[in-house]
C-alpha cells in the first residue's frame, strides 16, 4: 500500500512540475507577443505616418504650403495614399492635372485608375519633379519612384 502511494505522489510531482513547465512557458511567449504586437503597431504608425509626408520627400512634385494642402486637394490627397508597392509592375507614370501645371508622377496602379476618375482639381502646385524624360516608374523601398534620364 506504501509503495503505491509513493508511485501516485511521484507520479504527481513529475505531472505539477510538467504543468509548471508549460506555464513558465506559455508566460515567456505571452510577453514576447505582446513585446512583438507593440513593435508592429508602432511600425504601422509610422506607415501611416509617411504617406503623409512621402510625396514631398519622394518627389518633388509638391512644394505645397503645408500638409493641410495636401489634404484637401484630390490629387495630391490619392497620390499620398498611392505611393506603396511591392514590384516595378504595380507602379505607373500618370499625369497628375493641376490648376497651373500638368506633371509625371509614379504611382500605383490604384491611385492611377483614382486619379482618371477624379474631379478637376484647383490645387496650385508651382513646380513638377525636374525630370527631362521619364522612362518609366519603379519600386523603391516598396515606394513607386520616377526613373528618369536626363
Amino acid at each position: 500500500m506504501v509503495k503505491w502511494l509513493y508511485i501516485s505522489l511521484f507520479v504527481l510531482s513529475v505531472f505539477t512540475l510538467i504543468l509548471l513547465g508549460f506555464g513558465v512557458l506559455l508566460n515567456d511567449n505571452e510577453k514576447k507577443h505582446i513585446t512583438y504586437n507593440q513593435q508592429l503597431e508602432q511600425n504601422e504608425n509610422q506607415q501611416k505616418n509617411i504617406p503623409n509626408t512621402a510625396i514631398v520627400a519622394t518627389a518633388p512634385l509638391v512644394h505645397a504650403k503645408s500638409l493641410s494642402t495636401i489634404k484637401h486637394s484630390i490629387n495630391l490627397s490619392i497620390i499620398t495614399n498611392n505611393l506603396t508597392c511591392v514590384s516595378d509592375e504595380q507602379c505607373v507614370v500618370v499625369k497628375a492635372k493641376f490648376t497651373d501645371l500638368t506633371c509625371d508622377i509614379a504611382v500605383n496602379t490604384i491611385g492611377a485608375a483614382q486619379l482618371l476618375k477624379a474631379k478637376k482639381d484647383q490645387t496650385k502646385i508651382e513646380k513638377c519633379p525636374a525630370f527631362f524624360q521619364v522612362n518609366n516608374a519603379q519600386c523603391i523601398n516598396n515606394s513607386c519612384s520616377l526613373e528618369a534620364s536626363n
